[in-house]
């Protein structure tokens, strides 16, 4: 509705409002004016309404919108575990956007069969800058050394993100803890 045409109702019911309490006193029935009012009141507030949704949408400059915009950029990291000379069944690790400016957007799995799957991890969680993964593979052929068991997929607004990582535990197939070390790496573009 236009402001305009709101205007031109608003009138049109102040008149038909005075109109009717004009015949109600001259001819003694009150009645008659209370549902004009109501849509006037109806039609006042729908105008401010309108009014502040108007100033709202103009009041954000379209600059610092294309400015977010050109900004914001996607990028994937890559989770690495290092299990030395033993065989990597099991881990469980904390991956942490530490200044932010990154968001968590997706998680998927890692390069040897054994972690190909995505991990496990709490989608709630995920939506903030930090997410707990956890793989256990029951596979035979397990990776020795250091393998990209995750890829973390980032939403980043501003030039440097900073991350972090902590790996809670990990385990060979016979379930026993084993030393690692969890890494990561900025996968750049090709």
């Amino acid at each position: 509705m236009s402001a305009r045409l709101a205007v031109a109702q608003i009138c049109d019911l102040l008149y038909r409002g005075l109109v009717v309490r004009w015949a109600s006193v001259a001819f003694g029935s009150a009645a008659g004016y209370k549902p004009a009012i109501r849509q006037i009141t109806n039609l006042r507030y729908f105008a401010l309404c309108t009014l502040l949704s108007f100033i709202s949408v103009t009041a954000v400059p379209a600059q610092n919108s294309t400015n977010n915009a050109a900004n914001v950029r996607f990028i994937a990291v890559d989770i690495f575990v290092n299990s030395s000379n033993q065989s990597l069944a099991a881990y469980q690790l904390e991956f942490a956007a530490t200044n932010g400016v990154a968001k968590i957007v997706g998680i998927e799995g890692g390069e040897h069969p054994a972690f190909r799957e995505a991990p496990h991890y709490d989608p709630k969680a995920m939506q903030s800058d930090r997410v707990i993964i956890a793989a256990y593979s029951t596979d035979n052929q397990l990776p020795v050394g250091k393998t990209r068991v995750a890829t973390i997929h980032l939403q980043v607004t501003g030039d440097s993100p900073q991350f972090g990582i902590h790996l809670e535990t990990a385990g060979n197939s016979a379930g026993n803890k084993i030393e690692a070390e969890a890494t990561f790496e900025e996968r750049k573009n090709k």
